[in-house]
């Protein structure tokens, strides 16, 4: 490849073996992230190094949801659905651009085992816990209001339904984000840097030897404190430090179609015919329905989860359950996502996947801590908890400041909802109609004028990347000068999610986009090549079903 000596990438590799850190940490999902955001905003020397891209791996396949677990309360777990219907809550103000409410729907049918008056009452327990502090609080209605609230659904049995709220998010937006505001802060993040074997110093742990995936240039990086928060690569990680084993992952799969075959107006909450396990449809806007997820134990390595025809018959059962007319067929898929939520091993060895506890541990000895388990509403804490260990074993005191800073693209919103929609008003014009500008506001908040000032500076960067979507070429260079895009990946899989909402996954673009990278980024021919064969190579992933 033909490398850019001077920058911005090249002078942060420099910086991250030249000098010595309080702290490193190791993986760039939402803990990770949230973990360096943290400490550099208590003042501490962070770093953070990430193999693949920022929320390449779990963080960006979850559900998009930011929830307080309903059926967690039916399990008992009390503790975790109180910090998480609080964290809604918080997150809701802090990122009110990416975190927005959206309305559940529970519907009912004769033969149910849940009454809806045990719903009822399950529910206002699960809004007092937020001391009735959220969007709106639930309400109960009959088969005939369910039926208009929800028109496709399935009459047959209907007895009625509960609305009720949470909030739904892009989870590859809010890690970024975290790392946006970590790097403004001053810590020195990088994707597409390896950590490989530990360096030691004496009985302690002190730094990595790091690999940088673009170059194979291998250099070490030395910090006081390594943090593990890499997620179902933890055990992998803790390998290296002959550390024992914690996780039993399971793996989750979605599928996604076009919103006129599955037109659905809230998020249903479905129990599958067949295992009753509990999973959703998902109005997930821009044209398309999202249906997920599935749970199953995963023993594979993490780096090589796909869906399989079986899973995507399952999901396409519970939706087509519910929804009789729509009569899905795999022919409606336009996409899928897999990812691997990184369980605690389960005491009892024959408990179901469901039934593994969401909550997380830190282990720690000197000088290396791990973070696992947990789920990506409680991020925020999990990684304040975290920092609390590590200015404990560096002799400092420390609070954490992120339960009331808001991440950067929501710090003019703070006030209300309204605030937000008002500039969302803002920015349409003659030339953006309100469509465009909300999904703008969606994925940059504040700097969403920013933003569309260059989409629209030339023809060139005001073209759309997809006829469907409202993105424009703009972004791809917002995406590679701001958002630490590297790869081809990077920007079609998470900076703009063509991989999962066009159509054509992205594949059409994807030449022109590649050449775009190229220039900015001083790319060989060879180099492009290999890029454009590595993304076709994630969408054939992601179809690995059809097989």
């Amino acid at each position: 490849m033909t490398a850019v000596v001077d920058s911005p990438r090249a002078r942060t590799l420099k910086t991250l073996a030249d000098e010595t850190f309080d702290l490193l940490v190791v993986g760039g999902g939402i803990t990770g992230t949230g973990i360096a955001r943290d400490a550099v905003l208590r003042g501490l020397k962070v770093a953070l190094v990430e193999k693949l891209d920022f929320a390449a791996g779990t963080s960006s396949k979850s559900t998009k949801l930011i929830h307080g677990g309903l059926r967690y309360l039916e399990q008992g777990e009390i503790k975790l659905v109180f910090e998480s219907v609080n964290e809604r809550n918080r997150l809701m103000r802090l990122a009110r651009h990416l975190v927005r409410p959206l309305p559940f729907l529970v519907a009912h049918y004769k033969g149910d085992r849940r009454w809806l008056v045990t719903l009822d009452i399950g529910l206002w327990m699960y809004e007092a816990l937020c001391f009735f502090g959220g969007y709106k609080n639930h309400k109960t209605h009959r088969a005939q209001k369910t039926l208009e609230l929800e028109p496709g659904l399935r009459q047959q049995g209907l007895t009625g339904g509960i609305l009720y709220y949470d909030a739904m998010t892009d989870d590859a937006r809010l890690t970024l984000e975290n790392a946006l505001d970590g790097r403004a802060s001053g810590a020195v993040i990088a994707n597409h840097v390896r950590a490989g074997a530990l360096l030691t110093q004496g009985d302690a742990i002190s730094g990595v030897t790091a690999t940088d995936v673009l170059t194979g240039n291998t250099f070490d990086i030395r910090a006081k404190l390594v943090v593990n928060a890499t997620g179902p690569w933890s055990d992998e990680v803790r390998a290296l430090a002959n550390e024992k084993a914690l996780l039993k992952p399971t793996k989750g799969i979605h599928l996604v179609v076009d919103e006129k075959r599955l037109p659905a107006r809230n998020a249903l909450v479905m129990t599958h015919p067949k295992d009753k396990r509990v999973m959703f449809t998902i109005p997930w806007g821009l044209g398309r329905t999202a249906v997920g997820t599935t749970d199953t134990f995963f023993d594979g390595k993490p780096d090589t989860v796909e869906p399989t025809a079986a899973d995507i018959t399952y999901l396409l059962d519970a939706a087509n359950h519910y929804y009789p007319d729509a009569k899905l067929t795999p022919d409606d898929v336009i996409s899928t996502w897999s990812g691997l939520r990184p369980l605690l091993a389960p005491p009892d060895a024959s408990a179901g996947a469901s039934q593994v506890s969401r909550e997380h541990v830190i282990v720690e000895r000197k000088g290396f801590i791990t973070i696992a388990g947990g789920k990506l509403t409680t991020y925020r804490t999990m990684a304040a908890e975290v920092v609390d260990r590590v200015v404990k074993q560096l002799g400092l005191k420390q609070p954490s400041t992120t339960d009331d800073r808001p991440l950067p693209g929501a710090k003019d919103f703070m006030e209300s909802d309204e605030v937000l929609h008002a500039f969302e008003q803002s920015l349409a014009s003659d030339r953006l109609d309100v469509k465009t500008a909300k999904s703008f506001v969606e994925m940059y908040g504040g700097r969403a004028k920013q933003v569309l000032e260059r989409c629209q500076a030339s023809a060139d960067t005001n073209t759309r990347v997809d006829a469907e979507l409202p993105w424009l070429m703009g972004q791809v260079d917002e995406a590679i000068e701001n958002e630490f895009a590297e790869t081809l990946d990077d920007v079609l899989s998470r900076r703009l999610t063509l991989v999962l909402r066009a159509r054509d996954q992205g594949l059409g673009i994807a030449e022109t986009v590649a050449q775009r990278m190229a220039k900015a980024h001083g790319w060989s021919a060879q180099r492009t090549e290999q890029e454009l064969s590595a993304y076709r190579a994630v969408v054939e992933s992601s179809r690995a079903w059809r097989r």
